[in-house]
């Protein structure tokens, strides 16, 4: 054991969804002995997590709730720069590890004014997904000044690889690629009959299931434009939706408006989410751009294939026909079209589903994902600050 505990600042603006998973991840096997944890997180996009700040103060971990935001706001930003870089000069770090873009940039600029060892984790390049070709200029060109204070970058697939090399933003000598992790136990062994019961789901229902955040990058357009078409096909299908997010009001009116009610059913954030993949048939993904999605993991826990779009490397994951379906993107002919074969054939799905927990890699454990982000923190901090 060093004589010193290495010391580790954690910077993540939007705490919801996968990048909380993540980080709840990470800290779940965390060791206090050899690392002292600080935690620069902001609660302005979901509230509701200072309940997990809490939490995370209790078993020993220093949060700092820094009021951060995903749109640029030079005003706001340059005042959260400001509070990350009073924390980076007062604590000294020897490692930052960022997350996402603001944090990302904000985090990185700070860590490397104070001498931290810097390491980026994107989850998804920004430039991948937002507006314009204006915007996503503006977007590279902020990540490749980022870059040069990035000593490590830890992308979740090779995809994300690929990327990182063609936009020129490092060498693969500075990236390795760590996946997303779940404890898979969590998501087996449940009955759907009795999931089915306890949710108010119908026996006879075909059900897909979203599971997510309610956003634009997460498809759910699409998925509703594929509602009407599923009905006239699949009469007992149903869409189950289950998340939260800034787009859930207009989710519900489309809804309504549209008189998908029949066809589809929003429900909002839960703890509960075993017993939903125990009661789908299967798992859908109508997004614009992923990372790793853990939902995706989850559902292959619980043996349910998916159906997902094709962007951002999701071959990696899913095999076409063997343990789900890939569709082209922004496309909800395709999606509902495919939708429907699958949920046609219950017993087909089942045999995908049992290849699809089959095709779980030991790589993909909550365990084995975390352990290799502290053996890099280690490696890191070896090489003294900079």
């Amino acid at each position: 054991m060093r004589a010193r505990r290495i010391k580790v600042l954690i910077a993540l603006e939007g705490v919801v969804g996968g990048t909380l998973r993540h980080l709840d991840c990470l800290l779940r096997y965390a060791d206090p002995r050899e690392f002292d944890i600080h935690l620069a997180v902001s609660a302005r996009r979901a509230p509701h997590v200072r309940e997990d700040f809490r939490r995370w103060s209790e078993a020993g971990w220093r949060v700092h709730d820094i009021p951060m935001q995903r749109e640029p706001r030079p005003a706001d930003d340059l005042r959260a720069f400001r509070e990350i870089l009073s924390l980076c000069r007062r604590e000294r770090f020897d490692v930052m590890h960022t997350h996402c873009a603001k944090a990302g940039f904000l985090g990185r600029l700070a860590g490397r004014l104070t001498g931290a060892r810097t390491i980026h984790t994107p989850h998804v390049f920004p430039f991948s997904h937002v507006g314009g070709e204006r915007a996503r200029a503006v977007f590279l060109a902020a990540e490749r000044l980022a870059a040069r204070w990035t000593d490590r970058f830890v992308l979740l697939s090779n995809f994300q690889l690929n990327v990182l090399l063609e936009t020129r933003l490092a060498d693969a000598g500075r990236a390795v690629i760590v996946p997303n992790g779940i404890v898979p136990e969590e998501f087996a062994g449940r009955e759907q009959h009795t999931a089915r019961r306890e949710l108010g789901l119908g026996e006879g229902a075909r059900v897909a299931l979203f599971a997510g955040r309610f956003c634009a990058q997460k498809g759910l357009d699409v998925l509703l434009d594929a509602a009407a078409p599923l009905r006239g096909r699949v009469p007992a299908a149903q869409i189950v939706i289950v998340g939260e997010g800034p787009l859930e009001r207009r989710l519900r009116r489309q809804v309504a408006a549209r008189a998908l009610g029949d066809v589809v059913s929003v429900h909002g954030r839960t703890d509960r989410m075993p017993l939903y993949y125990a009661a789908c048939d299967l798992l859908v993904m109508p997004s614009r751009a992923e990372g790793m999605p853990y939902v995706l993991l989850e559902a292959k826990a619980a043996a349910r294939p998916t159906v997902a779009t094709l962007v951002c490397g999701m071959e990696e994951f899913i095999t076409h026909g063997v343990d789900g379906f890939l569709v082209p993107p922004e496309n909800p002919d395709a999606l509902a079209a495919t939708l429907s074969q699958a949920l046609a054939e219950p017993e087909v799905l089942r045999e995908m589903g049992a290849r699809a927990r089959e095709s779980f890699r030991d790589a993909w454990r909550a365990d084995r994902s975390a352990h290799r982000t502290y053996e890099l923190y280690r490696d890191v901090a070896a090489g003294g600050r900079s």
